[in-house]
This record gives C-alpha cells, structure tokens and sequence, in this order.
C-alpha cells in the first residue's frame, strides 16, 4: 500500500464518473493513496461492471448522479436490488437538488459529497465507508 493512508478491507474503488477532468482527477488521488480504481463513465457500465460474472466487487463505489444512459439513482437502486445491499457508496455530485439527495440517502448510501469537494472530504469520506 502507499504511504497516504491506511485504507482498509478491499481498495479497490468504483468511481463512477461520465465527467473526464472529475475522472481524472479521482484516479490520481486515489491512486496516489494506496486505491485501485475501477472506472465507469455512465450507469449502464457501473451495473455490468458489477454484475459480469468475472467482476472483482470494489469495496466501495464513487457515484456521481447526474450520468449518460442511467442516473445515478437508478446505479444505486439497481445495486440494493442485486444482493449487493451491503456495498457501501459514497455518493458525489455537481446535483444540488433535495428531492435527489434524498432519495439516494433512503436507498442508503454512506456519504453524501456535493462537488466541488475537497481531496480529504473524499479521502475521509471512503475511509469512512470502509470502516
């Protein structure tokens, strides 16, 4: 592991992300803190990338809402209905709406990130969700 953090149980993340320079961006900080990255640039990928029989389970997911093909919600919504209840997810989004806010935190997510978030907000926030 790199020396940026003591990150815990798998550290392998799901960054879910259709924004390049956000995409960018996470996958170097969170390269550079001892994370593997799994990437997804819109619903659709997320949910294969969660289900191919091959997958390797991350142990958290980065989630944005506003995404190309499927929503952020319906990524989440999908994921509690796929025996994968118990995976933890950090939502982060540029969305600043109540209405979605809330319905990703009665789906259950452990976080809730609005960006422009700072590179330790995340950091904590992951490490948070890993615990």
């Amino acid at each position: 592991m790199n020396g940026g953090g003591s990150v815990k149980k798998s550290c392998v993340v799901l960054v879910v992300e259709d924004d390049a320079e956000v995409m960018s961006f996470l996958d170097e900080l969170l390269s550079s803190t001892g994370y593997e990255v799994l990437k997804a640039r819109n619903g659709v990928d997320a949910m294969v990338a969660l289900t191919a029989p091959e997958a390797e389970l991350p142990g958290v997911v980065l989630l944005d809402i506003n995404l190309p093909l499927e929503s952020g919600i319906s990524v989440l919504s999908f994921l509690r209905k796929v025996m994968l209840s118990g995976l933890p997810v950090v939502v982060l989004t540029g969305s600043a709406g109540q209405e979605e806010e809330e319905a990703v935190r009665e789906l259950g997510i452990s976080h809730y990130l609005r960006k422009p978030a700072r590179s330790s907000e995340v950091l904590s926030a992951l490490e948070r969700a890993l615990d």
